[in-house]
């Protein structure tokens, strides 16, 4: 009977996506057969490596199989049936085979509605590429913006300063968007959130394209302005982390930090797109059109978010398990005051500290630059909204799945310090590169901080999410994520366009540098998790060796632990020996 999809011993598939979790491990053997046999185990204890330590695995939660049995989803299967004729031997079991826990296969989807189809994967990411270009072109007309919006013939950069601290105010309104929408996730489903957030960026962002300027209103024009972009701020704040918990719930631990690239990289997309859109309408528009109507283009097409949010309210099936009772915590009533409880409090540390860099790192990086190298400058950099364009879509947009799935490979924690610490000792020169004005250096000095930025933005999706019990997950994500967003990257263009001013042109890689150090500070402060429940300080070497654990490392200690498994089922099974490859 080689035949291992029947065999009786039970399986636990360990966390396969290089983010901690225990190493797979064998159940204790159970054969049946005549009396005596489950005795034949009697008192026998498998190595202690292969043991299954239970207050490190999550909860269990009872989870329907294939035959109709009830079987905790940690892993444990009933005792072998009998029911064999003639001296043979027939054994059910609802768990994987070796070989399908090694495919990625079994129960580690935590979507209600199990695993998404592909056009289910698109439309939660769909939304992020739309709404981060509504996002993102407000930055890249900030100089105009600043002219149509704020009073005229301001001594130095004054007005720019302005129009992106405009900018920087709707980056406060995002952790609270954040916390709100987190607790419509956490308590009624990741999709309803999704689709709120949606349809709330989408409004707002047209009648940004509809707003009147200074000369009509005056004062009122910057009011209606920071109104507008609030609403933005608090729409952002939700629907970016709502796509990413809903994505990655829905598919194999083991790919997460593959499709949570993916989320991040759509959001990217949306930037380099409003990047294209506004150097084809610099290049084809003269100073007077851009100012009087051009600028509201991009604005005003805004209103397509929208569909995304109509595909997924009408193909996307609700999700109506309340989120609260999942299997990586306790059930709570109030995911908000769950996520600043004294047991998650260090997380939420950690999950506000290291998003900080690739915050500030992006928006200072292919923002900010862009208008650095084009207003600035002097000389300005030739086609620079191009050469941003170009250095964002060969790094950050081709290499982000990379980076995704290296973390997958690798772990997250190892991939991400190779980032960090690029971005922290080569800024300052990459930034002086830029400034020496040619569109090559400058594209080369955007193209490696987008590398480095790639290998620290793309396994911080995952990160968060294995972060944090699912009871609280979508709040805690989003509140730590939107603080950074709020504290290091809304204000960072407003802060270097200062600096250019007062310190030297060069001045803003040090922010980065600074910026890398506060990440690096919270990745390493980070309490060790399985699930999202925090591990015993004593086993904080056996969590992190795990977490750097790669593909191959995870799938010798699989095979290892079933060929111990095989050795026995030698003593148990009077038929004779049993292969399990």
């Amino acid at each position: 009977m080689g035949d291992t999809s029947q065999h009786p011993y039970s399986l636990m598939n360990g966390d396969d996506d290089g983010g901690g979790g225990g190493a797979p491990c064998i159940d204790d053997a159970q054969a049946g057969g005549d009396e005596g046999d489950e005795e034949a185990m009697g008192g026998q204890d498998l190595p202690t490596s292969k043991k299954f330590d239970s207050e490190r695995s999550a909860p269990s939660t009872e989870a329907p199989t294939e035959d109709g049995d009830e079987i905790p989803e940690s892993g444990f299967a009933d005792d072998a049936h009998d029911g064999g004729q003639d001296g043979e031997e027939e054994v059910h079991h609802s768990l994987p085979s070796p070989e399908a826990l090694l495919a990625g296969e079994g129960g580690d989807i935590e979507s209600s509605t199990g695993e998404a189809t592909l056009l289910q994967t698109i439309a939660g990411v769909a939304g992020n590429v739309l709404e981060w270009y509504d996002f993102a072109v407000f930055g890249y007309f900030g100089d105009i913006i600043s002219e149509v919006f704020f009073p005229p013939d301001q001594a130095g950069h004054n007005a720019l300063v302005e129009s992106f601290a405009v900018f920087g105010g709707a980056f406060l309104m995002r952790p609270i968007g954040g916390m709100l929408l987190g607790y419509v996730g956490d308590s009624y489903g990741r999709k309803r959130a999704l689709e709120l957030s949606i349809f709330l960026m989408a409004f707002p962002t047209f009648a940004m394209g509809c707003l009147p300027g200074y000369k009509t209103l005056g004062g009122w024009s910057v009011i209606l302005l920071a109104v507008v972009r609030c609403l933005q701020g608090m729409s952002v704040g939700g629907q970016l982390m709502s796509s990413l918990v809903f994505t990655l719930e829905k598919h194999h631990k083991r790919d997460w930090g593959l499709y949570g690239s993916y989320v991040l990289a759509a959001a990217n997309v949306g930037t380099l797109l409003g990047g294209i859109v506004s150097f084809a309408l610099r290049s084809s528009l003269n100073e007077e059109q851009l100012h009087s109507w051009g600028w509201r283009i991009p604005f005003l097409s805004g209103i397509l978010v929208s569909l995304s949010g109509v595909y997924l309210k009408n193909h996307v099936p609700e999700d109506h398990t309340p989120h609260a009772a999942g299997p990586g915590g306790p059930e709570v009533s109030n995911p908000v005051r769950a996520a600043f409880s004294r047991s998650n409090i260090r997380s939420l540390l950690s999950a506000s500290l290291v998003p900080m860099l690739w915050s500030g790192g992006f928006y200072l990086t292919f923002v900010w630059l862009s208008i650095f190298m084009s207003d600035l400058e002097v000389p300005p950099v030739p086609h620079a909204f191009l050469v941003n364009s170009a250095s964002l879509m060969f790094s950050v947009c081709a290499l982000f799945p990379v980076a995704g799935r290296l973390s997958d490979r690798f772990g997250r924690v190892r991939t991400m310090k190779i980032g960090g610490a690029g971005v922290g000792l080569l800024a300052p020169f990459c930034i002086y590169i830029v400034g020496r004005g040619g569109p090559l250096g400058a594209f080369a000095a955007q193209f490696v901080l987008g590398v480095f930025l790639s290998l620290w933005g793309a396994p911080m999706m995952a990160w968060l999410v294995e972060s944090f019990p699912r009871s609280a997950r979508l709040t805690s994500v989003a509140i730590g994520y939107n603080v950074a967003q709020a504290v290091a990257g809304g204000f960072t263009p407003a802060v270097a366009t200062l600096m250019v001013d007062h310190v030297g042109r060069n001045s803003p890689g040090f922010i980065l540098s600074g910026l890398a150090v506060l990440s690096l500070t919270g990745l390493v402060c980070a309490p060790p998790r399985v699930d999202g429940v925090e591990v015993e300080s004593s086993d904080r070497a056996r969590t992190e060796a795990n977490d750097n654990m790669n593909g191959e490392e995870r799938g010798r200690m699989l095979g290892q632990s079933v060929d111990d498994a095989a050795d026995v089922d030698d003593h148990n099974v009077r038929d004779g020996t049993r292969e399990i490859n």
